[in-house]
């Protein structure tokens, strides 16, 4: 049985939902605007970490619904 979250969490969990979506999106903006292969490599792979984790806040936050 999941717990009901308090409406501070809630608030955190969307303000860290909203942070990991925008580093997401920059890290990959700027993973499409590099010229050097390396960088262009490390920032698609910090956009995925991103993304990564935003989908697991968002699935913690959907099974606590």
């Amino acid at each position: 049985m999941s717990q009901k979250l308090t409406s501070k969490n809630l608030q955190e969990l969307s303000e860290l939902l909203d942070s990991e979506n925008l580093s997401y999106q920059k890290c990959l903006f700027y993973s499409t605007q590099a010229s050097d292969p390396t960088l262009k490599s490390k920032l698609g792979a910090y956009a995925n970490n991103h993304r990564q984790r935003f989908e697991a806040l968002l699935k913690y936050l959907n099974s606590h619904e």
